[in-house]
């Protein structure tokens, strides 16, 4: 079986992991709020725990009450469902999945017709319900959700066609399948900070730039996992491959190498953010803040869930070698799917 050794994009982030003790107290309950969809076969359901989605909303979410960590959890469960469920959907299936949690989280009063737009219906009304008002910051964060539901829509007709994009064209698309934009959106609720900061050149580099290192770190632990799964066109380690004819491991070296120019890019920026105030300034900062633990707390996450290497995460994260895993199967089959979205 083939070894390869996987780099530390993150090595000079200035984040540190941390973590929400409390997710312990809230697991099993939003355990049990995912399972109330019955979008997941028993044994299947029971792998989608042992991924500890729980956990990565502690480490990336803020952290003043339960309810936040709550409604971080909930997103974090959210996401990764809505991302189950489109991998295997068909173009028009994404197509209908994406529109009805759209106008889910536009009509949080109104139950939903099947079990994925419901977990979006209530999800959404939770957090309206926790961060209070901040009309500004719910409308980034529907645009953001927005753009990514259009984007899975594209991947998944990519992935029908066998389509495989330059490295260029894949960032254009990865920016919003990757989620990071309504993380961020969804992380800064509360915030009130106003949509000129969000206009500001530098500020749109920074979101960028901290979204192109989810995207690559994510990529980068999940190929594994996508390539046994054959859904591996859709990575940028894919896309990298072919474009510049280089073998896995010569990927991996270059995606280490753009990582490394993208952190040294936001840093840059964030030293020279202009100032609109200090109340803004303050919430700019705490913005920000929240993107740096986002972004630690995905690769951080990466190695403690047994997604996506099994019992040995802490120890590939020590030693950096990984060995490529057999074909497996997806958490949904397609029956499963025809039957989670049908009205």
């Amino acid at each position: 079986m083939s070894q390869f050794i996987i780099p530390d994009l993150l090595s000079t982030w200035p984040w540190q992991r941390v973590s929400n003790p409390m997710w312990r107290e809230i697991d099993e309950q939003a355990n049990a709020w995912v399972q109330s969809f019955g979008l997941f076969e028993p044994s299947q359901f029971e792998k989608f725990k042992m991924c500890d989605f729980n956990l990565l909303g502690s480490m990336i979410g803020t952290v003043e009450t339960k309810d936040h960590l709550r409604i971080s959890c909930d997103l974090m469960n959210f996401y990764f469902a809505f991302d189950e469920y489109t991998d295997m959907a068909s173009k028009d299936e994404a197509r209908k999945i994406a529109r009805d949690v759209m106008d889910a989280f536009r009509n949080t009063e109104k139950p939903a017709h099947n079990q994925i737009t419901e977990m979006a219906r209530q999800f959404f009304k939770r957090t309206i319900d926790t961060v209070g008002k901040d009309l500004p910051g719910v409308e980034r964060f529907i645009a953001d959700f927005d753009a990514y539901t259009h984007s899975v829509i594209q991947e998944a007709d990519d992935r029908a066609t066998g389509h495989i994009r330059s490295v260029n064209d894949y960032f254009t698309l990865r920016r919003d399948t990757c989620g990071a934009k309504p993380s961020f959106s969804f992380f800064g609720l509360g915030l009130n900070i106003p949509d000129e900061v969000f206009h500001h050149p530098l500020v749109i580099s920074m979101i960028e730039g901290a979204t192109d290192l989810i995207a690559v770190t994510n990529d980068m632990h999940s190929y594994n996992l996508e390539h046994s799964r054959g859904l591996d066109g859709h990575n940028v380690i894919t896309a990298i491959m072919h474009e510049y004819q280089l073998d896995l491991q010569g990927a991996l070296y270059w995606l280490s190498g753009y990582a490394t120019h993208t952190i040294a890019n936001f840093l840059s920026n964030r030293r020279n953010l202009p100032s609109w105030g200090p109340v803004i300034d303050k919430a700019v900062e705490e913005f920000f803040d929240r993107v740096g633990r986002c972004v630690r707390g995905y690769d951080a996450w990466s190695y403690e869930t047994k997604r996506y290497y099994g019992k040995n995460g802490l120890q590939v994260q020590k030693t950096r070698r990984i060995t490529l895993r057999p074909r497996d199967a997806s958490y949904i089959t397609k029956e499963q799917l025809q039957v989670s979205i049908k009205a």
